[in-house]
This record gives C-alpha cells, sequence and structure tokens, in this order.
C-alpha cells in the first residue's frame, strides 16, 4: 500500500503564497507516525476487517472495484475511464448463486469474499444496496442477468429476486425486441434515470451480466450558475480546450497534498453522505500512474482522515460522462474468471451448460452546480487554497457510512463529456 507523506502539522497561520499549493496531509496525531498506524491497522485487517456486517462486505467488493478500474485504465492508458464497480460486482454475486464448487470458489475470490466467511454475504449484500440507493443519496444503480432460452430452475430465480431485487431473465432471441425490452425495464428500475444500457446484443448469447449506474447528486455546498463560464482545461502539455467551468470562491472544501504522489486532492460533500475525490496531479501524465495504483479502502480511509477543512477558490469542470463499455475482456484478465467463459455445468440455473458469453456495463455522472446552500462569507483565520480542475484528474464517489465505492474514473480529455455517451 501507499504510504502517504507527510511533513509538516499545519500551523495556525495563513499560509504564504508557495505553501497554499501544498498544504500538507496531517500525520496521525497519537503519538505514533502514520507509517506506524498503517503498518499496525495492515496487521489487524489481515486478521479480520472490522466494523458493522455491511461495513465489512462493502470493504470487500470496494477492494475489487479499485483493481477492476486499475484493469481496464492500464487496458487503455490514452483513454477517460469510467465505471461503477459495485453495479458490476452485484451482477457477479447475484450469479455465484447459481455455482457450486470451483466455479463458485472463482466468483467469491474475485469479490474478496474469503475476508467476510462469517457472513451471508448474500443478505447483507441486500441490506447494502437498501442502503445506499435510499434517499437521500441518488445513487441509482441495476443489474440483472440474461440467459438464453432455457428454463432457469425456480430456487435460482426466487434467490436472485430475493437478495438483489432483479430476477434473472431469458431473451427472446429476436435483437430488436430483446433490446427493447432490457432498456424498458432499465428505465422503468432507475424510475427513468437510466435511459439506455445496451445498444447491441452479444452473438451466441448464453449468460449476460448486464449492470448499469447513475449519480446525479445535489452539493451541500452548490455553485452559483451565473459563474459558470467558459474556461481553458490543459488536455497535454501545450494543448488547451475550453470548457463550461463552474466557480466559486471561498468554497468550503476538505484539502490535502500528498507529496509522495505530487497531487493536490479536494473533497466536495454531496446530500446524502455521499463524498467525491478529486486527484490533480501536478505532472499532466506522469503522477496519474501513481495515483491509480496507490488506490485502495484503507488508502482512502486514511487519506480523507488526513484533510484539513479549508475555504478554496475553485474551478471545477462541468460534465456528464457516460460511458458504455464491455468488461469480459478486463475482468478475465484481472481475475481466474475464465473457466466461466466456456461451457460449464451451473446445475443451480440449469441443467444446460452454460457460459458467460457478455458482461455489459453502463455508468453515468453528473456534475452539476446544484445544492444546498450558497458559500459562505470568508471567516478569519480560515485558510483560502487554490483548487483548479484545469488539467486532467482522477474521481472516486464514496459513501461515507458504509465506505462502498459508488463511481470511479479518470478524466483525461473533457471533450465528449458534455452530454454525449461514449462507448467502448
Amino acid at each position: 500500500m501507499k504510504i502517504l507523506t507527510a511533513l509538516l502539522l499545519l500551523a495556525a497561520f495563513r499560509p504564504s503564497s508557495s505553501q497554499e499549493e501544498r498544504l500538507p496531509l496531517n500525520p496521525v496525531d497519537d503519538g505514533t507516525s502514520l507509517l506506524e498506524s498503517v503498518d499496525h491497522q495492515e496487521e489487524e485487517e489481515e486478521e479480520e476487517i472490522q466494523g458493522t456486517a455491511v461495513q465489512r462486505l462493502a470493504y470487500s467488493l470496494s477492494d475489487f472495484g479499485y483493481n477492476l478500474y486499475r484493469q481496464v485504465a492500464s487496458s487503455n492508458p490514452d483513454a477517460n475511464v469510467y465505471l461503477s464497480p459495485l453495479s458490476v460486482a452485484t451482477t457477479l454475486s447475484a450469479l455465484s448463486l447459481g455455482t457450486v464448487s470451483r466455479n463458485e470458489q472463482i466468483l467469491h475470490g474475485v469479490l474478496n469474499y474469503d475476508l467476510v466467511k462469517d457472513l451471508n454475504v448474500h443478505s447483507v449484500y441486500k441490506e447494502l444496496l437498501t442502503e445506499i440507493t435510499a434517499l437521500p443519496k441518488s445513487f441509482k444503480t441495476i443489474s440483472r442477468l440474461y440467459t438464453k432460452k432455457l428454463r432457469m430452475r425456480s430456487n435460482f430465480l426466487k434467490q436472485v429476486d430475493t437478495f438483489y431485487g432483479a430476477r434473472p431473465k431469458a431473451v427472446f432471441g429476436n435483437e430488436q425486441q430483446d433490446l427493447q425490452n432490457i432498456n424498458q425495464w432499465a428505465k422503468s428500475r432507475s424510475g427513468g434515470q437510466i435511459n439506455q444500457v445496451i445498444n447491441s446484443m452479444p452473438q451466441d448469447l448464453s449468460i449476460l451480466l448486464l449492470s448499469a449506474a447513475q449519480y446525479k447528486g445535489q452539493l451541500l455546498t452548490k455553485f452559483n450558475a451565473a459563474e459558470t463560464t467558459q474556461k481553458a482545461f490543459n488536455v497535454d502539455h501545450g494543448q488547451f480546450v475550453n470548457i463550461p467551468m463552474m466557480s466559486g470562491t471561498n468554497y468550503p472544501l476538505r484539502y490535502g497534498y500528498d507529496t509522495e504522489l505530487s497531487c493536490k486532492i479536494g473533497l466536495f460533500r454531496y446530500v446524502g453522505d455521499i463524498s467525491l475525490l478529486i486527484f490533480l496531479p501536478d505532472d499532466i501524465r506522469r503522477n496519474m500512474s501513481l495515483i491509480e495504483d496507490s488506490l485502495n479502502p484503507v488508502f482512502i480511509h486514511d487519506l480523507v482522515y488526513q484533510m484539513q477543512n479549508v475555504q478554496a477558490t475553485v474551478s471545477l469542470p462541468k460534465l456528464k460522462i457516460t460511458l458504455h463499455q464491455e468488461l469480459k475482456e478486463s475482468l478475465g484478465e484481472m481475475t481466474d474468471l475464465t473457466p466461466l467463459y466456456t461451457p460449464s455445468k451451473l446445475n443451480k440455473i440449469s441443467n444446460v451448460p452454460l457460459m458467460v458469453s457478455s458482461i455489459k456495463h453502463s455508468a453515468s455522472l453528473e456534475l452539476g452546480e446544484k445544492g444546498v446552500q450558497a458559500s459562505p462569507a470568508m471567516q478569519p483565520g480560515h485558510i483560502i487554497m487554490d483548487f483548479q480542475v484545469n488539467r486532467p484528474f482522477l474521481l472516486v464517489l464514496y459513501d461515507n457510512p458504509s465506505g462502498s465505492l459508488l463511481h470511479i474514473g479518470r478524466v483525461l480529455d473533457p471533450r465528449g463529456l458534455l452530454g454525449e455517451p461514449l462507448h467502448q
């Protein structure tokens, strides 16, 4: 795990302009060094993940999520990346209800269920989904398993419906009709928030794992729409594009600078106790992979703990990110899922040999001005930082109470992320 570098405690003075850029993350101030604290925490986690059942499951799934993101990002080094790993994990967990023996072990290993062996993971997963989709969180996620036309076992259908809320469905075999039915179901299931999850059916379909997630939350502190203007975004060394940027002064922010990763980090709070972390590397390309390699649940937890409340001059791109992608290859490279990619006996689903033909995923995020309250007036003694998200950045959206990783992505080039969906 990457160890955060924190050199100085925050002093009670207004920093100079050079210090404003690099306000360090606070070390753990219990008499031990940050390194000692993290090492001790890692030792405890090797024995058992602490927290409630929901938090422990969320940790396991989030660890899967960061690994999946790294795989997709490394396979597309020059592309924007965006996904909701939790949504993908839901389909894999539901599929595991139809497996036994080696295939079940494979799926449980992928999702890190060996870390929560004492839990009824499917019951706890149901609790987790209920919590993270409850109002006012504004997080929508849907997942469903589709098969070729066959008779599925009633117990499998009932269990998936009970724990994951979407009864597996057999397609008709008419591509246009199947596409229409799937997209209509997605729209209805998400309350109209997710309109399209798939634009083509896989060839020789056996099992299709389908997932989608959408987030359009309200900030606790809104941006003034009148101050959203076209500003330059540095997509590469010396190449700039103009995009709509939301701006604010005296904006309340949790902030830190990681000297080892050479990046600023800003945390934006959303209604429903959801947080958006923005990682802004000093170097447009060089530091991005270092940040990506550092991501895991412990790193994020420790990072947020050390960040400091400041008021900031902020510019943030106004974006609508929508990305449709096929994840079968990425998951196959990341894990040993390949035995499920060839015909196998999944006797809990059907007596007909089945295989995973396709893992379709859609993820969408809107970053807009809407919020609950305006920025407060400048408070005496508060530190004013500068957080201009005007170059490639990485974002992590997570649920605070459970610790669930909801969305993750990087924006290298914001063109095409202003409302039009992208496909990979």
